[in-house]
């Protein structure tokens, strides 16, 4: 019983230990296998899934290669044939070429700056390594750098805007397929203190940052645990890093905007014990550390396909309506001012319009309160503007100023119709009469003279 509490103690004291120690020089290479290179002698070997070890050979003037590195590091490997690797320690700059098969082992860089990228997400893009965000200096950003082999430094990446959210290798990842590269921060910190969280994507061709969206409050409920993740070139799948092997994962589709789920059976593929990795359409899982023999191994895959298959969809990734709705909102607002501003000019214009005179009032009235079929005669009308003394073609200008005058003026109140009309009179043909448009609406136009 004693040794079997000890054993256990052990186990969850190696735990611990895979969470806070970094893994130094040890990746899993395109054949399943564990490669390392031990920091203190140099030896490279490798382990097999069923965790057969083989030794490998020392590496070729290692105390010189020790004298550079950290005391504490991880590293991104990128196979770049059969025979070289590049491998890099984030958060240095550091790159190195590695061949296995003669055990040469050089450093490419010579980076003087350093400390302000760990945990950043790299990848290589036509045969060019990138190095997105990341933290250090007491920051987290989104910056973009490349290595330049000129230079043999990381130099920054031409880019038309920043992204003000930080990128982390956790929750990003690069489609050579759409050339983008994405970024969600989902950072449980960042989450439970309400700080913002918006969907972001890098344009290689455009060379642009565009902000999508708010994440989903959806997304943001589930990243209140810490996660693990794993980008397959497509999906980021998520799960809980202290999982027990039963539950739920979720599957971001980030540039179709798409959040699915995924219910795992009881199972030790995503227990916290084991490393998930991607290769080649499948997912893969493998124990880190036997609770009980030492030689005790666990390997196993999953079809990515399969599991999108069995998922269902549960919503958005980001809020995809958030800068349409803000364009619409600004747009709408836009368009009110300005129909505002022209219903204020016609509305004005019109009361201009409308603002008749009391000699025009009087002729209206007048001519509003004739019978049906009853008109205003020439003489009449000269009386009314009191303008009978005046010479003839003097009285024939001032009838005809006015009523065209209220004519131009009302012109457009009753759809474009001239509201006095005249004729001939019958007995004589030099006279006019002046009567109202049978068309108009008497009653639109009682009101209008109120």
């Amino acid at each position: 019983m004693k040794s079997k509490l000890i054993g256990l103690l052990l186990f969850f004291i190696s735990l611990n230990g895979i969470c806070q120690v970094h893994k130094g020089f040890r990746w899993i290479g395109p054949d399943h296998f564990m490669y390392s290179i031990d920091h203190d002698s140099g030896l490279f070997q490798k382990e097999s899934p069923q965790k057969q070890k083989s030794e490998l050979g020392k590496i070729k003037d290692w105390e010189i290669v020790k004298k550079e590195l950290p005391g504490d590091f991880d590293i991104n490997t990128f196979y770049q044939n059969d025979t070289r690797i590049l491998i890099t320690i984030p958060g240095t700059g550091q790159l190195y070429q590695f061949y296995p098969a003669e055990l040469q082992f050089h450093r490419l860089d010579k980076t003087f700056f350093r400390g302000y990228n760990f945990n950043a997400t790299q990848f290589s893009r036509n045969d060019t390594l990138f190095s997105i965000g990341g933290e250090g200096f007491w920051q987290q950003h989104s910056t973009i750098t490349f290595f330049n082999p000129k230079t043999l430094e990381w130099d920054s990446y031409a880019s038309a805007n920043k992204n003000p959210y930080p990128t982390t290798f956790h929750f990003s990842g690069y489609s050579p397929e759409n050339d983008l590269f994405f970024s969600v921060p989902l950072q449980t910190e960042r989450i439970l203190a309400k700080e913002d969280s918006y969907f972001s994507s890098y344009s290689f061709k455009e060379k642009k940052w565009d902000i999508k969206g708010k994440v989903s409050t959806e997304l943001l409920e589930y990243a209140k645990n810490k996660l693990r993740s794993v980008w397959t070139g497509r999906y980021l799948i998520l799960f809980p890093q202290d999982g027990r092997g039963s539950g739920d994962i979720r599957l971001l589709e980030p540039f179709e905007n798409k959040l699915l789920e995924y219910y795992v059976t009881d199972s030790q593929f995503f227990t916290q014990n084991c490393e998930v990795y991607f290769s080649n359409g499948y997912l893969f899982s493998r124990n880190l550390v036997s609770a009980g023999r030492s030689d005790k191994s666990f390997f196993d895959s999953l079809s990515v396909d399969s599991v999108v298959k069995k998922s269902k969809p549960i919503g958005e990734v980001y809020e995809s309506g958030f800068i349409h709705s803000t364009y619409a909102v600004i747009l709408l607002l836009g368009f009110v001012l300005l129909a505002s501003f022209f219903a204020y000019k016609l509305l004005r214009t019109n009361k201009q319009q409308f603002q008749l005179y009391e000699q025009e009032k009087l002729v209206l009235q007048t001519l509003i309160q004739q019978t049906l079929g009853e008109k205003l005669s020439s003489a009449a009308l000269n009386n009314l503007l009191q303008i009978e003394h005046k010479s003839y073609d003097n009285q024939r200008q001032i009838r005809n100023r006015i009523i065209q005058t209220i004519n131009q003026k009302l012109y457009h109140s009753f759809g474009s119709k001239e509201l006095i009309l005249r004729s001939y009179n019958t007995e004589d043909k030099r006279m006019m009469d002046y009567y109202i448009n049978p068309d108009v609406n008497l009653k639109e136009l009682y009101n209008l003279l109120k």
